[in-house]
């Protein structure tokens, strides 16, 4: 097959990641794949997902603006040129990941004779919504892919999409990477904490709307409980003094909260086995909740709020806690998986075995493969 990947954004941020894997492992099972991405037209920023793709193997193509909000003054030149493309070379599968490449997508199929099947990703965990949406997918879309069955009754119930055109859809992340049974150590010594102390974190961009102030205070109510308590925030923002740095000194939190600032590679993983239990209360721009995920595979159980898809990710009381995130709840979320270590334990280890089945990259390929296989095969009918 030859599959043409749209991703209407430049940055590498919210779902380029998942989008990216897939092109990667359906590039990997044979299949010609091309990924195309967008142009920041405000400020001339280098795209930073191009370089991504090239390491991996991945054929990029310039030339579309893709931007990522709509604009008729970009979008309707990016239709013509990519119909051209289409007509050109033949594309089977154009695969939509975002809403404004979807609509790029639609303009340039809408006049054509024999056009491609069309795929669009959608990667909110309470699943698409709104008039506009609804059509769009109604109209110009021959498969859709959710993160879970709320989300596939969500576009079949709200958005009237009929329920053999609807496919749940797991985002993956690397397993091998995640995984435990790595034995790369953590990072305990580095950091001052004691070998025996409970470790809660979060992995997260330090933003206002993720409601640091909710945790912060949790973690106070926790310690009251649990002197030996301590917390890992990982991640930066712009307001990160304001958000957490100042909160952590007004609530006298300075001895149990480290800020370790943005982690990647190895020491990603080793701060992830730093920790005992991951909270997470909002999702970021990725619905998929890639953290979690991460964490999960990590073998770690997760506490989160009832929010897009963590309720469906954790399983209250299967691989973490599901609380409704008052300060109050969340610590005793807290103190509970805390003095709980076998409950902890076995969540963990839920966890991880639920990764290994729903986060493959493989099963994730498998499905999107048979996927594209199916709809192709309709519109040739």
């Amino acid at each position: 097959m030859r599959i043409l990947h749209l991703y209407s954004n430049w940055r590498w941020t919210g779902p380029a990641e998942p989008a990216l894997n897939l092109a990667t492992a359906t590039l990997r099972r044979g299949h010609e794949v091309v990924f195309a991405s967008g142009k920041d037209t405000r400020r001339g920023n280098s795209n930073l997902i191009e370089p991504v793709a090239r390491e991996r193997g991945v054929p990029t193509r310039a030339g579309l603006t893709l931007n990522k909000h709509l604009n008729p003054f970009h979008n309707y030149p990016d239709g013509r040129i990519l119909r051209s493309w289409l007509e050109a070379e033949h594309f089977d599968v154009i695969h939509c990941h975002l809403r404004n490449d979807h609509i790029i997508a639609a303009l340039a199929v809408r006049r054509m004779q024999r056009p491609p099947a069309v795929v669009r990703s959608c990667y909110l965990g309470e699943g698409p919504h709104g008039y506009w949406e609804g059509r769009l997918l109604r109209e110009f879309t021959d498969a859709l892919f959710v993160l879970c069955e709320r989300a596939r009754r969500q576009a079949v119930d709200r958005c009237r999409i009929a329920p053999d055109r609807v496919w749940v859809l797991d985002t993956s992340v690397e397993l091998d990477r995640f995984s435990p049974d790595r034995g790369l150590g953590d990072r305990r010594a580095e950091w001052g904490i004691a070998p025996d102390a409970f470790v809660v974190g979060i992995v997260a961009r330090v933003q206002w709307r993720r409601r640091f102030h909710v945790l912060l205070r949790a973690l106070a109510l926790a310690r009251r409980e649990l002197p030996g308590l301590r917390a890992l925030i990982v991640g930066r923002g712009t307001h990160l003094r304001t958000i957490v740095a100042h909160p952590i000194q007004r609530l006298g939190l300075q001895d149990v909260v480290k800020l370790t600032g943005y982690q990647t590679g190895d020491n990603l993983v080793r701060a992830l086995a730093t920790m005992d239990a991951k909270v997470l209360l909002v999702p970021g721009t990725d619905g998929s909740c890639r953290a979690v995920r991460e964490a999960m595979a990590m073998g770690l159980p997760i506490i989160s709020s009832r929010r897009g898809l963590l309720p469906d990710l954790v399983g209250d009381g299967e691989r973490g806690l599901v609380v409704d995130d008052t300060p109050e709840n969340l610590a005793a979320a807290i103190v509970r998986l805390a003095r709980s270590p076998d409950e902890r334990r076995a969540m963990g280890a839920r966890a991880r075995q639920y990764a290994l089945e729903h986060f493959s990259l493989e099963r994730q390929a498998e499905i999107a493969e048979r996927v594209y296989r199916e709809v192709i095969e309709r519109k040739r009918h």
